[in-house]
């Protein structure tokens, strides 16, 4: 049995891309000259399984290798300009000895990788030292000498199995990661066809940082929902896994270097953020992320909005600031009028101004009692004219 895995950059869950963003710059105009010299292309070490279950299977009546060959060959047309590729195939020479390197990682290597790739397995005696050439990988020149990032994609279809069996060493691929890991290579794991070890896959994955999102390191067959690594039963998921991780290998990331080498830095890097008062985004600029542009919190203040987003309107305020309301005498009968109190700029009632309540009646033309009638003494009304030709009238209905 045999399974190959690539690896690419850690993802500790990472959204996955398409490749279809590689193939577009692929197709892109040449970068300008300060742009080339910042950008460093990946580094990736493609580790495929060669073991003889990848000639014996089929999937669709294609065997195994030929649709691992054709996928590796389609995906490699869209990333070969942007990524320094290379090759690493296990067992080497037969049955159990550690993979070796093929093809050194070199930008446009897909004509040599599929050069490589031409002589099938045999039929038998290819068993599957998975974890001993991840060791080799860790090690390999080519890929950790490189100053720039390092990833490593592991295909395999099978089991870390070599004859006879020791059960023992079902997990070995794992400890094999966190050598990568140390090498400062980031390893993406591919389970190809039914026969996978997914137990072991999917901690290869978590070691890796590369865990899809959701999924269940607990996981111990094929058939499982949500793996941790990319389960691929046939030739379209294959190539799906495949694209998914070019993408990821070449995306463009905030570090004021040209990651995708389009001749562009930190393009299109747009990210969400929030505060307590809302949601925003913001954007990388020079290898920066730029200040969040959600609603600021804000000092609480008495204007009748929540300031500080905390659920809570003024507190502490009697009213809002510039706001008016009637105080004083609440009649507006004769000479009488409600008065008015405007609220201060700290959010508290002023004096009480303009009210004017009920005095004596006096002979001066108004109601100054507020009782609806006017120069009323007694019982009568105070008929004014000038001066001494006031006169006296008695009230009706008065005794006269």
């Amino acid at each position: 049995m045999a399974l190959g895995l690539l690896k690419a950059d850690p993802v500790r869950v990472l959204p996955i891309v398409h490749l279809g963003c590689v193939l577009a710059c692929l197709v892109s105009d040449p970068p300008d000259a300060d742009a080339q010299a910042d950008c460093r292309p990946p580094r990736v070490m493609v580790v495929l399984d060669k073991s003889s279950s990848m000639q014996t299977g089929t999937i669709g009546g294609v065997t195994k290798w030929n649709i691992a060959k054709d996928a590796l060959g389609q995906v490699l047309t869209g990333i070969q300009s942007k990524a320094e590729v290379g090759l690493m195939t296990f067992p080497r020479p037969d049955r159990c000895g550690p993979g070796g390197l093929d093809v050194a990682p070199a930008l446009d290597s897909r004509t040599a990788i599929l050069g490589a790739l031409a002589a099938p397995p045999p039929d038998a005696g290819n068993f599957t030292p998975m974890a001993q050439t991840l060791e080799v990988a860790a090690s390999e020149p080519s890929l950790v000498g490189a100053d720039a990032p390092k990833y490593a994609v592991l295909i395999s279809d099978g089991w870390q199995w070599c004859s006879p069996y020791d059960p023992a060493t079902r997990y070995d691929g794992v400890e094999a990661i966190g050598s990568l890991n140390a090498a400062g290579v980031t390893t993406y794991i591919v389970g190809f066809g039914g026969a996978t070890d997914a137990s072991a896959l999917n901690l290869m994955a978590v070691e890796a940082g590369t865990a899809l999102a959701g999924c269940n390191p607990a996981n111990d067959a094929p058939s499982d929902p949500n793996q941790c690594y990319f389960q691929a039963d046939n030739a379209a998921a294959l190539v799906a896994a495949l694209e998914q991780i070019a993408d990821n290998i070449s995306v463009e990331t905030c570090d004021g270097e040209d990651n995708d080498c389009d001749g562009l830095v930190d393009e299109g890097l747009v990210r969400e953020c929030a505060s307590a008062c809302g949601a925003g985004t913001e954007t990388c600029t020079n290898g920066a992320w730029g200040g969040c542009d959600a609603p600021a919190v804000e000092t609480e203040v008495c204007n009748g909005l929540d300031d500080n987003c905390d659920g809570a309107i003024d507190p502490g305020c009697e009213c809002t600031p510039g706001e008016t309301r009637a105080c004083g005498e609440t009649s507006d009968v004769g000479a009488c009028q409600p008065g008015t109190q405007t609220c201060g700029a700290l959010g508290t009632w002023g004096d009480c101004e303009g009210s004017v309540s009920p005095t004596p009646e006096m002979c001066d033309g108004l109601d100054n009692d507020c009782d609806g009638e006017t120069d009323e003494v007694e019982g009568v009304i105070l008929r004014g004219g000038d001066g001494a030709d006031a006169r006296r009238r008695r009230v009706k209905g008065a005794p006269g």
